[in-house]
């Protein structure tokens, strides 16, 4: 057979194998001009990790010591006078010790404070008047401290997360001591000093359950009951008495030595702490997440308030919508407070709670005028109508209005999608200590909700979009579960969910490692566009034929990480995304790529286009870049 014979009889097949290849466009093809990026301010300005603890100040006089947390800066001390209510703010030096996780007021009159994820221990000195850094608990080991305890030699003992770590730090030599893990599997570790000097560290997330430590030792022993999550509850506390005891759907203990001994009931643990008085404090205001009201209450009932008006750098933005107004509203992260920007008018509010969850609004949707917001902790969804006067509540006639849960395993809701069958669809990452993320859905009309259990077995629901000519859900999984555990499936996945038959009709994935699919967008030709990453391998966008139910084509997206939800459509029938570093375009047809704007590490939170503008957060910032003329 001659040579262009031979040509022209395989051409056909490398014109298939051309199509069904992936296609590498995804060296950036464009870089036009950027326009300005500009800041349009903090939305929210508040705090998280509140504690409250009477003391001494430097002259032996009572005071209180409130200690803060926040993200626009590192966590503070607040030194604060009780008859004036006049205060003094100390703020950490220590890099990334943004959130006083565990406190402790020791006998000494020092306050220590561990820092997260600095993962270092401070502390308040009186004597000093400083919040001095002691030094990192255990390194990486203890990113995040989990609880504070004393013992009778003034020792503190700090248990972390990150290996279940357990340290001890001795204010005489301002030595550690580092013990290591308590549990070679679960993360989390909450230590109490029993009487006898032996400490017993409360483990979770996926077996919660009590490992005793001897000291002098260093012998440890699992004591009590081992709890699965989910299937019970488990518990320790220090009584009135000075011992431990574990408290659990299997019965009550006591600790003794290395030992857990059953009884039949538990004494109430010690009394919270007064001013010397008798006195005792609160924020009055904690339930709306403002935390600047002082309530200080004396012994023969008289109450005083006091405005506390401490500076806030600012809390993080994790969240950016587009309203059914028009109008831009987002949530900050710890609190979570609501917040609301007019393009129009340039007015930028904080709207305050729209939710019984504390920590973020993980994703929200548009129904009929109204917005569902779906938070973390335990999905809870809240509806709010902007054609109304705003107060959260529970009632019919509060805007925004907690609904509630949407299942009992559903945590951290990734991605809400509105729409099919008049319903509102959750896909979240599940509780603390538990595999297999659930689809769900809430239907406004009935109240009804239901979710569908271990659709990718352990793997968990985590991105959506709706495939309307198909009636499908397109859901994008991830390999991650909920806090505290380890993968348990290699792969990410991609299905297609009939909502009508409630069944999954296709599932697929990538010939590439896979850890999340984490934004999905139905492009104006009906195609599916999203993100992936996972591995050693660039970060990519892929296309898949709903039609054909196969993958198409994928590109390698500009530099840097690429965010959750960071896809959308653009007016221009283009879709428009993020990276870390950069916004870019995506010409369905062509399949190129056009590099927008670029500035390394500023696009941390995706929003969307409205009008000329795109929007995005970075840190506790609301920004936005004039995108379209």
């Amino acid at each position: 057979m001659s040579r262009a014979r031979i040509i022209l009889s395989i051409f056909p097949v490398i014109c298939l194998l051309c199509a069904l290849a992936c296609v590498n466009l995804g060296t950036v093809q464009k870089t036009v001009p950027a326009p300005e990026i500009r800041e349009i301010g903090i939305p929210v300005r508040s705090v998280n990790w509140i504690r409250l603890h009477p003391g001494a100040d430097q002259k032996g006089d009572p005071c209180l010591y409130a200690t803060m947390g926040q993200q626009g800066d590192n966590l503070f001390v607040l030194q604060i006078d009780p008859e004036t209510g006049k205060f003094r703010q100390f703020v950490s030096k220590v890099p990334e010790s943004n959130y006083p996780t565990a406190t402790w007021m020791s006998r000494s009159g020092k306050l220590y404070v561990g820092a997260a994820y600095a993962g270092h221990l401070l502390c308040f000195d009186p004597e000093k008047n400083a919040l001095e850094d002691l030094g990192a608990i255990n390194g990486d080991a203890a990113t995040f401290p989990c609880r504070i305890d004393e013992d009778a030699e003034g020792r503190i003992w700090i248990g972390s997360y990150g290996s279940a770590d357990l340290t001890c730090y001795n204010p005489k030599t301002r030595e550690f001591t580092r013990y290591g893990r308590m549990d070679d599997v679960d993360m989390y570790n909450y230590p109490l000093v029993n009487a006898d000097g032996t400490i017993a560290n409360l483990i979770r997330m996926t077996e919660p359950h009590v490992v005793v430590l001897d000291p002098r030792t260093k012998e440890k022993r699992t004591v009590g009951p081992t709890i699965p999550k989910g299937e019970g509850n488990l518990d320790l506390q220090k009584g009135n008495d000075g011992k431990l005891y574990i408290v659990s759907s299997k019965g009550n203990f006591r600790i003794d030595g290395m030992n857990a001994v059953p009884v039949d009931s538990v004494p109430n643990p010690a009394p919270n702490p007064t001013l010397p008085d008798g006195s005792t404090f609160q924020f009055i205001d904690s339930a709306e997440q403002t935390n600047r009201k002082l309530q200080i209450t004396k012994a023969n009932g008289d109450k005083r308030v006091f405005d506390l008006d401490y500076e806030a750098a600012g809390s993080e933005i994790f969240y950016v919508h587009l309203g059914p107004d028009g109008l831009i509203y987002g949530s900050s992260i710890l609190p979570l407070h609501l917040f609301r920007y007019d393009p129009q008018t340039g007015e930028l509010v904080d709207l305050g709670t729209c939710s019984a969850a504390t920590g973020e609004a993980y994703s929200m949707a548009n129904l009929d005028g109204k917005m569902y917001i779906s938070s973390y902790p335990q999905a809870l969804i809240s509806v709010y109508d902007p054609s109304r006067p705003y107060h959260f509540g529970k009632t019919p006639e509060d805007n925004p209005r907690d609904l509630g849960r949407v299942d009992n395993i559903s945590y951290r809701p990734r991605s809400t999608l509105a729409g099919p069958l008049g319903r509102v669809w959750l896909a979240s990452i599940p509780d603390y200590g538990m595999w297999g993320g659930p689809l769900s859905y809430y239907d406004p009309q009935t109240d009804e909700r239901k979710a569908y259990y271990r659709i990718v077995g352990d793997g968990t629901c985590y991105t959506l979009a709706h495939l309307e000519k198909q009636n499908l859900i397109a859901v994008g999984t991830t390999i991650h579960a909920g806090s505290g555990t380890q993968p348990k499936v290699d792969q990410a996945v991609l299905f297609l969910w009939d909502y009508k038959a409630e069944k999954k009709v296709w599932e697929g994935t990538l010939d590439r490692p896979v850890n999340s699919f984490n934004a999905l967008v139905v492009g104006s030709n009906g195609k599916l566009y999203g993100t992936v990453a996972g591995g050693d391998v660039p970060r990519e966008i892929f296309e898949f034929d709903p039609r054909k139910m196969e993958f198409t084509n994928r590109i390698p997206t500009p530099e840097g990480g690429v965010p959750d939800l960071g896809l959308q459509n653009g007016p221009d029938g283009m879709i428009y995304g993020f990276t870390s570093d950069c916004i870019y375009r995506l010409n369905p047809k062509s399949l190129e790529i056009t590099v927008l704007v670029q500035k390394k590490g500023s696009f941390e939170i995706a929003g969307p286009i409205v009008g000329k503008d795109i929007y995005f957060a970075k840190g506790p910032k609301l920004m936005a870049v004039r995108m379209f003329e």
